[in-house]
């Protein structure tokens, strides 16, 4: 009889608490779904203004929580060109946390007059200009495209040569001003550097990545050992050489060996 009543007490008991749980859970959900929207919380933005977000966001103070999608919120905040990648939390004391992660711009598109058009990243998507936005970034003098803030350079020779520019080493980025498309494809013109001024470099259309190897290799082997030397022009588009344009300095001895070497 005792084992009897203990089991029906150790029955009334897990009863008890399930009920209690139960109540408590649904007493839980019906707080989640009364909690509104006290503020809304902006983080990672640098060149994109708060009131831009605010705008995609579309939600207002006082809106139910538990009625918002984060997901659908995320979509529309990486609707603006300048933002990568967004993260959006309901926070259950009202909150709305959204955390951006801006794209970082690798280049300068520049129209034909020579004006700032767009910035570029990696992925080749095109960032409006902002007063906020300063970088220190070569400039591209591309063929004009049509811009849409949801479509990346559809240009393959630019979209190559954009990331290969983001994988360059800080010192081969330092020898890179401005790169200008033409007959030949891209040309590099070099920052100059005394008592050489800028050389332009004949890249072509692809390999970009080898041949700013190449490009560095004959900076330091032949330009930097060669103050008597002037560099009109290098060609960087032929296998295992560069084709050089040169002439004696003045002031200097005359030495025009090895012109075509690596």
């Amino acid at each position: 009889m005792t084992d009897r009543r203990r089991t029906l007490g150790s029955a009334f008991a897990g009863a008890l608490l399930l009920a209690v749980l139960a109540g408590g859970g649904w007493t839980a959900w019906q707080w989640v779904q009364q909690v509104t929207l006290q503020e809304i919380r902006i983080q990672g933005h640098v060149n994109v203004q708060e009131e831009e977000i605010l705008d995609l966001l579309r939600v207002d103070t006082g809106a139910v929580m538990f009625d918002l999608n984060a997901v659908m919120l995320e979509d529309r905040v990486v609707r603006h060109p300048w933002i990568r990648v967004a993260d959006v939390a309901r926070l259950p004391s009202g909150v709305l946390d959204v955390n951006v992660e801006e794209r970082e711009p690798i280049a300068l598109l520049m129209t034909a007059e020579g004006r700032a058009a767009y910035w570029v990243d990696k992925d080749g998507w095109r960032l409006p200009v902002t007063d906020q936005a300063r970088y220190d970034v070569p400039l591209l003098f591309a063929r004009s495209q049509v811009w849409h803030p949801m479509q990346p350079v559809n240009h393959e020779p630019t979209r190559q040569l954009i990331r290969d520019l983001s994988s360059a080493s800080s010192r081969m980025d330092a020898l890179f001003s401005e790169f200008v498309w033409g007959e030949e494809g891209w040309t590099v013109h070099l920052t100059p550097a005394p008592p050489h001024g800028s050389i332009p470099a004949v890249l072509g259309e692809d390999d970009f990545a080898h041949r700013f190897d190449k490009l560095l290799m004959f900076w330091d082997q032949q330009v930097l050992q060669h103050a008597d030397k002037q560099y009109e022009r290098l060609d960087l588009r032929f296998d295992g050489q560069v084709v050089v344009q040169e002439s004696p300095r003045p002031g200097y001895t005359n030495d025009l060996t090895n012109n075509t070497n690596e």
